[in-house]
């Protein structure tokens, strides 16, 4: 029992540290007085915990720029000089290597193509070379690097740390974590890209401070991702959050999944591209056609472009889209109750058109005069929303609470 009873004890003592290192990262600037007030921990248990984190280089102090009477207090913050994060986001075409320090504030990037030659195997191996090059920098100017987290699209194992099956790379059963692991020697983590950039909103964007609420992404796939008091839901068998695989038309275009009509054949990129391409061999006109004569050369970038510059094509394929969103968000709606819905990816360019359809379909679908209110709202981290995602599971990870209950 006395033992028991210590290690409750250690416990308690990790919780706080962690509850306060927890609370300057969400709130910093932040004087000891205030974290103390927050969260109802003695003032001097505040300032004990303080100079341990000061002293491991978690935190340092800042000059005060509010001037009162008496004794000015401290603010805090994050160290943001001596402790640095890789990202890893591993791409259909390509791959983004970013470090970033703890207030996601990158401090270096690099895009490394891949080899579609190679095995998946080969490629991690190589990924983790390339890693060891840039960190090592910063190892020399010893400044602390804390992991690696990686983020990929498709099925992910992350106890295992390992790839499932990812369908536009053909990639099933690698083991990422264990080949990172022991080429880096660093702590890796690995979740699915939708996953990863739902704690980035969490961590650094639009979900900050909020605890429930839906990330989803629509680019060259759509995923989405439910953080549930503050914690990202999962399911049993990996498949969680997989709202582009949900049969919108039963007799739309095959998947890649296997299956007909799923709402990524309707709204990813590769379907939007697929039916201008389509209605412009019809005949129908568009200003993409005075910018690229040859159809089959139109990127998605001339689609956004078009929208955005009012084509009349490209706006009614765009509203069309927003109503298919709308479909896959009264799913989620109804299904979680979200307080707030964040649309990441390339879409997001066209914004401005597609949130007014997807809340008509919303309004009109969904059950509850409250829940048809629920906002959509686009990521504010734009391009980096994966990389910081990926940066974001170590972040999650250090400023995870343990368990001051747990029993032995």
């Amino acid at each position: 029992m006395k033992q028991s009873s210590r290690i409750n004890v250690n416990l308690m003592k990790d919780y706080n540290k962690q509850l306060v290192l927890r609370t300057i990262q969400k709130h910093g600037p932040i004087s000891r007085v205030e974290i103390a007030n927050r969260i109802e921990l003695s003032r001097p248990s505040v300032s004990e915990i303080v100079s341990i984190l000061i002293e491991e280089q978690w935190i340092e102090e800042k000059p005060s720029e509010i001037k009162v009477r008496g004794r000015q207090p401290i603010p805090l913050d994050i160290n943001k000089e001596k402790k640095v994060i890789v990202g890893l986001e591993i791409g259909a075409y390509a791959t983004t290597v970013i470090v970033c320090n703890l207030k996601a504030e990158i401090l270096y990037e690099i895009q490394i193509e891949m080899n579609t030659h190679k095995e998946p195997d080969q490629i991690i191996e190589y990924l983790g070379q390339q890693i060891n090059s840039i960190t090592q920098t910063y190892k020399e100017k010893e400044i602390e690097v804390l992991g690696i987290g990686v983020g990929m699209h498709g099925l992910v194992d992350t106890e295992k740390g390992k790839n499932i099956f990812a369908p536009n790379l053909g990639w099933r059963n690698v083991e990422i974590k264990t080949i990172l692991e022991n080429i880096t020697q660093l702590k890796v983590l690995i979740d699915n890209d939708c996953n990863s950039a739902a704690l980035a909103e969490m961590w650094f964007g639009q979900g900050k401070d909020e605890s429930n609420f839906i990330s989803v992404i629509v680019d060259y796939g759509v995923g989405a991702s439910i953080i549930n008091g503050g914690s990202i839901f999962k399911g049993a068998h990996h498949v969680t959050g997989q709202i582009g695989h949900v049969t919108i038309d039963p007799d739309g275009p095959l998947c890649s999944c296997g299956n007909y009509g799923c709402l990524e054949t309707l709204t990813s990129e590769k379907a939007i591209l697929k039916k201008v391409k389509r209605k412009l061999k019809m005949g129908e006109t568009s200003h993409i056609i005075t910018q690229k004569f040859n159809i089959e050369d139109l990127t998605i970038e001339d689609f956004y472009q078009a929208v955005n510059q009012g084509d009349e094509l490209c706006l009614n394929i765009a509203e069309e889209i927003g109503r298919n969103l709308g479909l896959g968000f009264t799913i989620l709606i109804n299904l979680f109750g979200p307080k707030f819905i964040v649309l990441g990816g390339s879409l997001t360019q066209i914004s401005d058109v597609l949130i007014p359809n997807i809340m008509r379909v919303i309004q009109l679908k969904v059950m509850g005069e409250e829940a048809k209110q629920t906002p959509i709202v686009t990521s504010a981290l734009e391009n980096d929303l994966y990389t910081i995602g990926a940066a974001s599971l170590i972040v999650e990870d250090i400023f995870l609470l343990p368990n001051p209950n747990k029993r032995f």
